[in-house]
């Protein structure tokens, strides 16, 4: 059964379910990975689209504050306007921008930093993403000679401030490499464009990474769980086969709650605990109808294999 078939049965109700439980889990591998890139991509297109919306205002104050240009040079990127002031902006999602100059940065408070969903730190010595999740941070990196590190840790606000303040520090850096596109400077323009592209594909690759690992994680406890406490009356289901079904269940429910961070509804920071919730109450929905029509088909379930 193909994945848009799966996917739109299991979104019709249960009905389907005993036929996607007959998948191989090489295909409901296939099928977790396909939807958690859908709607990596759908938050991706909504995040593009809605600082494409809301970028207007900011693109003016940039001009304003920075200058209509940006100088590149081995000194890395350089406003036209004031390049020996440290300066910060606001951006559109609640964002914060901080320029440091070579003179130092600024004192950056407790309440300017806390509730932000981004910080960009552009410094002399490096251009640094911070961006929350919830209570925590991730911190994407990029580096005078053209290589970036990705986050392998999150940090909650005391680590992420202090990573912040240590970054603002570092020296300025003559060894900044540029596409040759940029040799003769940048348009702010062009600036705001790769600004949102890369913001956008920053947060598809972190909801897919985080989807993903929610998914297998959610589904494999209450398996687990399930089976333990359940005692006879889930002999009816294998573990792999119930395993099975808590994933297929989870689709339309990651599916809808990704509308969330893609249109930044109310709720976005609880995206984990609303997928809990629209799970939770379809699981047990599902394993009613099992429960209800067991023998109906006179075999017993069993490890499927690819139909």
């Amino acid at each position: 059964m193909s994945f848009f078939r799966s996917f739109f049965g299991i979104c019709r109700g249960p009905y389907i379910i005993r036929d996607l439980q007959k998948h191989s889990w090489a295909r409901v591998i296939v099928h977790l990975l396909l939807l958690c890139l859908l709607c990596s991509v759908i938050i991706g297109i909504g995040n593009y689209l809605l600082l494409n919306y809301r970028w207007r205002a900011a693109y003016a104050d940039f001009i304003e504050i920075y200058g209509p240009r940006l100088n590149v040079s081995q000194n890395g990127f350089i406003p036209a306007r004031s390049p020996d002031v440290s300066r910060r902006q606001e951006l559109p999602y609640n964002t914060l921008l901080i320029y440091v100059s070579p003179s130092g940065p600024e004192v950056y408070p407790d309440i300017t930093l806390r509730d932000r969903n981004l910080i960009v730190l552009w410094g002399r010595g490096c251009l640094a993403m911070f961006i929350r999740n919830g209570d925590l941070w991730s911190v994407v990196r990029y580096n005078p000679d053209g290589s970036a590190d990705w986050p392998e840790d999150t940090l909650d606000f005391e680590e992420m401030k202090a990573e912040l303040d240590k970054l603002a520090q570092l020296p300025a850096s003559d060894k900044w490499q540029f596409p040759e596109q940029y040799k003769q400077g940048i348009s702010v323009r062009q600036l705001f464009f790769s600004f949102r592209f890369s913001y956008a594909l920053i947060m598809a690759g972190s909801y897919f990474l985080l989807s993903l690992g929610m998914v297998l994680l959610v589904t494999f406890f209450f398996t687990s769980v399930f089976k333990l406490f359940s005692f006879n009356r889930a002999k009816m289901l294998p573990f792999g086969i119930l395993w099975k079904t808590a994933l297929y269940v989870a689709f339309p429910v990651l599916l809808v709650v990704s509308f969330f961070p893609a249109l930044q509804l109310p709720g976005t920071g609880y995206y984990t605990n609303l997928f809990l919730f629209g799970w939770a109450g379809y699981i047990f929905y599902v394993l009613r109808y099992l429960v209800m029509t067991a023998g109906e088909d006179g075999d017993e379930v069993s490890e499927g294999k690819n139909e």
